[in-house]
């Protein structure tokens, strides 16, 4: 399993040094995205800006198609300085927001994402039970072969 607190720490350093140029998002003036393409495939990342720092992430990828529509594997995580207080929902119902916007306006009529979360991690089940799907499956993850669950939501 990916970790995304490895992501968090990444884009914060590259933020910092400014080896990244984010774009603001459209809708929501504290976050911002970055599209990059790392290994060849497109990547989304979103981040949730406080005091001109990236506190929290949301990075997106390709995932198989469900229904026959685009879907998106996405894994978040938030700066332990900044947990607990609401942060993880905030980043993904802005993300959430944006997305649609987006996607909508391209002409898509569905678009699902998909998060794949280890049973251990009790927050980030806690956060993808609220925020994508309260009666996710079991599964194993296929990087790490962890026990993990597999939260699926319709996002429009």
């Amino acid at each position: 399993m990916t970790d995304p607190m490895n992501a968090l720490i990444s884009f914060k350093k590259a933020f910092a040094n400014n080896s990244i140029a984010p774009q603001k998002a459209e809708i929501h003036s504290d976050l911002l995205v970055l599209v990059d393409y790392p290994n060849g495939e497109m990547r989304m990342t979103y981040a949730l800006i406080k005091n001109g720092e990236p506190i929290a992430l949301l990075t997106l990828i390709n995932a198989e198609p469900m229904k026959g529509f685009p879907c998106f594997n996405i894994g978040y995580a938030v700066d332990k300085a900044h947990r607990s207080i609401g942060h993880g929902k905030e980043i993904l119902r802005k993300a959430f927001d944006e997305l649609t916007n987006g996607f909508k306006r391209a002409g898509f009529p569905h678009l699902y994402l998909e998060a794949i979360v280890s049973t251990e991690n009790t927050h980030s089940n806690k956060l993808a039970n609220s925020m994508l799907d309260n009666n996710p499956m079991s599964c194993t993850d296929s990087v790490s072969g962890q026990p993990a669950f597999q939260y699926v939501r319709q996002l429009f």
